[in-house]
């Protein structure tokens, strides 16, 4: 009884059907081809973070000025690193799953 009250609670917060939680389209699993593409992503996040270190450390090694300066240039550099590890990952992440589907008609 007291599971039913809380369905029916959390229908009335998240009014969702019961068939979309077994629709894999709308709620899909990262089984067979889709791990492949995590497993990818997750690869790819390690590499950005190995070019990061290797940079930060490249930077202090060949660019010693300074503290002040050091901790400037590694910032800029690890910065840097991020702002393209996010580029990379949101346009990845935007192939992986479109917004928009493309509509096919008969002849195609």
């Amino acid at each position: 009884m007291e599971s039913r009250i809380m369905i029916l609670h959390l229908r009335v917060i998240l009014p969702i059907s019961n068939r979309s939680f077994r629709n894999p389209k709308v709620f899909p699993s990262f089984s067979g081809r889709d791990r492949g593409k995590t497993m990818g992503f997750v690869v790819t996040s390690l590499i950005f973070t190995v070019i990061g270190i290797l940079a930060s450390l490249c930077t202090r090694v060949f660019c010693n000025s300074g503290p002040s300066t050091n901790l400037f240039l590694v910032t800029l550099v690890i910065t840097a690193t991020v702002c393209c590890w996010m580029m990379w990952a949101i346009v990845y992440l935007a192939q992986m799953k479109p917004l928009i589907v493309p509509i096919l008609t008969d002849g195609e």
